[in-house]
């Protein structure tokens, strides 16, 4: 077979893919990734806790109009879809950043967004950190997404991965008592307490 029927019927195989996702009920939470069809079960309340106080540290440092009328350069979203034909994958990050400056941002009324966004957090549960480590996270090291998070909440840090030619790469990982910072945010230091403080 030739390259270009391979990757026709890889193609044509994550469409049909996508048709059974798309006929799945909303309390079914089911993703591609590159090619593999996947469920996931549904994450713990902690973790939906850290999620909302991530994003709601990122919305109001980075999201919202600066001085003077200034637009902000940031638009996060809690779980968006997100959708890769080049990577045969149709995921669904715990939040996902864009930013203006570089790609722009994605149509507000379109799903799933094809605009590939410039960072992803993933929120690890027990049932889940392995898919987020591994399979999830080659996923968008092959859709070009340029940095990953993954938050764990039972040891208390935030790993940070870079991409490297499609590959996610480790960077600092920043623990209880430290503040995240470097890439993609610039000069935002985020304490790790404020996003993980959860009863302790």
């Amino acid at each position: 077979m030739s390259t270009s029927a391979k990757a026709a019927d890889l193609l044509e195989h994550f469409r049909s893919m996508e048709a059974r996702l798309e006929s799945e009920p909303e309390t079914v939470r089911a993703e591609i990734v590159r090619g593999l069809y996947l469920m996931s079960p549904r994450p713990r309340p902690r973790h939906a806790h850290v999620e909302g106080r991530l994003y709601s540290a990122l919305d109001q440092a980075l999201g919202r109009s600066g001085g003077a009328g200034e637009a902000p350069d940031w638009l996060f979203l809690i779980e968006p879809e997100i959708r890769s034909e080049r990577a045969f994958s149709r995921l669904i990050p715990d939040i996902a950043g864009w930013r203006r400056s570089m790609a722009g941002w994605p149509d507000p009324d379109v799903t799933p967004i094809s605009l590939v966004p410039e960072w992803v957090a993933e929120i690890l549960s027990p049932g889940t950190a392995d898919f987020d480590r591994g399979e999830k996270s080659d996923a968008y090291g092959a859709m070009g997404v340029g940095w990953i998070w993954l938050v764990d909440v039972d040891a208390a840090s935030v790993e940070t991965f870079s991409n490297a030619r499609g590959r996610m790469v480790r960077h600092a990982t920043f623990a209880l008592g430290q503040e995240i910072s470097g890439e993609p945010f610039g000069a935002l230091r985020l304490p790790v307490q404020a996003i993980l403080d959860y009863g302790r």
